[in-house]
């Protein structure tokens, strides 16, 4: 990389951000005065300063400075409905009587049966308040149905940020981060994911697992997927070994299929957890599955049956219980419709389109594309997952940066995770191809590679 060019390049497209971001720039300032880092999250924040998002409207959404963007980047995947769908809103504005929180809400019932007539595993359900302690919470499910304690996690797989499981998102053991002791992974197991060999060997050596968990698209480790032939021997290893088998379904839940990753690769688990897309953009996350696991949190279980504490005192929070009625019967009706294929068919459209844009120049481009998920490297190695997490993202995030001076957040500069909506239209993808090529044309990126 030459260091002049990359300086003279990420000048001029951190001058054009500057230019059409004034008021956001103006609010960073004020911000960093009273919260940590002037956001509520590190993803939140790129260079030179973030943007402030003031609300948004299917596809679109508008900036503190009034400009409006299409977004692909959709708060990090909630909004698979966009923003602001009538029925989601709709169907929270039917509940505001009930008020923001109550002591288990009628509603709550009439949410879970959607969940449990939609999701393949869904025999019994809980409700929490993040991804996060939807992970947790089906792991002490496990440990406590099982009575053993090891988890396998595998190499490229995010299950939020719990001091277990934030270790080997790389092709490493290192933790992710500052703050987290080496000991909080004592009974984290790590092995490749897609080597079944490795995983029955893991087993065979370790007689105290109680679960292995996985994340279906390998979101964070590049968005790799599953091979369902892969899936289906996991099931049938963890089922003779009396295993619990946990998909995270976070980011795939509702996704990949009305069912999920579940139904789109056809292996049922016995938990899953499930979050983000669940209640479209409100604060809501998920433990489903198997009646006799999840009889653990059951008061009324028959004597004998492990007993595991989990509460939460915003488990019931209204507007989170009904958006999720007005998003999964939504996403029943776009099923319906047959309007999945339409999340594939322009989730295609667009890696075809980047790579297309990026090839043209000669710039080496890989783009993974699973469903209405995207990600981009560039790279004209051989495409994998340890070689390209591996990869200096640096010049990427200027692209993206560059492409929001366009009007397009394809992702945040600081994420490279790329999200499609059933509101985003062709006539969009077009746009955003049409944007890419013109920053592609602005900027000399060949020379930075």
């Amino acid at each position: 990389m030459q260091a002049s060019s990359l300086d003279v390049i990420q000048q001029d497209i951190f001058t054009a951000y500057r230019k059409l971001t004034p008021a956001s720039g103006a609010y960073y300032q004020r911000a960093r005065q009273s919260l940590a880092g002037g956001t509520t999250g590190n993803l939140r924040f790129f260079p030179p300063y973030p943007f402030y998002e003031t609300g948004g409207r299917g596809a679109r959404v508008m900036d503190l400075d009034g400009n409006e963007y299409i977004d692909c980047f959709l708060c990090n995947g909630p909004l698979l409905l966009g923003h602001n769908h009538p029925d989601v809103i709709a169907a929270i504005e039917g509940h505001s009587k009930t008020g923001p929180l109550v002591v288990n809400p009628p509603i709550i019932a009439e949410a879970a049966e959607l969940v449990q007539e939609t999701v393949p595993c869904a025999e019994r359900v809980r409700f929490l308040n993040s991804g996060t302690e939807a992970v947790i919470m089906a792991v002490r499910y496990a440990r406590a149905f099982t009575g053993n304690s090891k988890v396998v996690k595998f190499y490229g797989h995010y299950h939020g940020q719990a001091d277990q499981f934030l270790t080997g998102l790389g092709p490493t053991a290192e933790p992710f981060g500052a703050g987290v002791p080496g000991e909080a992974a004592s009974n984290t197991l790590l092995t490749g994911y897609g080597d079944i060999d490795a995983l029955a060997k893991l087993m065979e050596n370790h007689d105290d697992i109680a679960a292995v968990i996985l994340d279906p698209a390998m979101h964070a480790g590049g968005l790799w997927g599953s091979n369902r032939s892969f899936l289906q021997a996991v099931r049938s290893l963890t089922l003779a070994r009396n295993i619990v088998l946990i998909f995270d379904e976070v980011i795939t839940g509702f996704r990949l299929a009305l069912g999920g990753a579940q139904a789109y690769y056809g292996v049922t688990p016995d938990l899953t957890t499930l979050g983000k897309a669940l209640a479209a953009g409100e604060k809501l996350a998920a433990v489903a599955g198997k009646e006799e696991i999840m009889r653990v949190v059951d008061p009324l279980a028959a004597s004998g049956t492990p007993r595991v504490f989990q509460s939460g005192t915003g488990n019931d929070g209204s507007a989170g219980i009904a958006g999720a009625i007005g998003a999964i019967r939504t996403y029943r009706q776009l099923d319906g419709r047959g309007e999945y294929s339409h999340l594939f068919d322009i989730g295609e459209a667009l890696a075809e389109g980047i790579h297309q844009a990026f090839s043209s120049r000669e710039i080496p481009c890989h783009v993974n594309q699973l469903g209405p998920m995207l990600q981009i490297f560039l790279s004209a190695e051989e495409p994998g997952f340890e070689r390209f997490s591996l990869l200096d993202m640096e010049v990427l995030s200027l692209f993206f940066l560059a492409l929001i001076n366009e009007g397009v957040i394809l992702t945040l500069p600081t994420s490279h995770h790329i999200y499609l909506s059933f509101m985003h239209t062709r006539e969009d993808i077009d746009v955003i191809i049409d944007r890419t090529n013109l920053v592609l044309d602005k900027y000399d990126f060949k020379s930075l590679l």
